[in-house]
This record gives structure tokens, sequence and C-alpha cells, in this order.
């Protein structure tokens, strides 16, 4: 079933716009990650205390959206850069185009 009215991505999510570019992202997600392990690392130590199970997890639910974020950009990135002429396309290129065809 299809969603009559859905918003586009950029409004749903209010970022700056930098946040959006992928090596953005990958950055945020990277220290999204480094946080989740100190948090996660006290947590199963013997640490049992309830603001580390929510920071750890919770860095790491961001974590995956912003991988997220950042793959979604390099996907957009690379279909921008392909060329729509058959001429100066690549071998790749043209292979994955017939394959789809």
């Amino acid at each position: 079933m299809k969603a009559r009215h859905t918003m586009p991505f950029r409004i749903a999510l209010p970022l700056p716009a930098f946040v959006l570019r992928p090596i953005t992202a990958a950055v945020i997600a990277a220290v999204h990650v480094y946080l989740a392990a100190g948090h996660l690392s006290r947590l199963f130590g013997g640490e049992v205390e309830w603001t580390l199970m929510w920071k750890g997890f919770g860095a790491l639910a961001g974590a995956y959206v912003f991988t997220a974020l950042a793959l979604r950009g390099l996907a957009q990135h690379k279909v921008q850069h392909l060329s729509l002429d058959p001429q100066k396309r690549s071998a790749t290129e043209q292979a994955a185009a017939g394959a789809s065809d």
C-alpha cells in the first residue's frame, strides 16, 4: 500500500545541508560509533545503569541513521555523474544500462 501524502526526505529531517553531504554524514556516523562503544563497554563491563543503556544504544541508532544518509548521498552522487550520452559511457556503464532495459 502506498502512502498518499509523502513528504520529501529533505523536509522530514530538519538538518543543515552540510550534514547531508556523504563525507560529513560518514564522519558523524563514526563519532556515533565511538560514543556507543564507550557507553556500551562500560555497560558490558559490569556497570549496569539505565543511562549507559539508552546512551549506548541511542548512539548506535544515530550511527545507523547517519550511515544511511552517507550511503544515500553516495548513491545519488554516483547517479548524477553517469553520462547520458552512450558514446561517452564506459563499457560497464553501457552493460549496466543494457541489463536494466
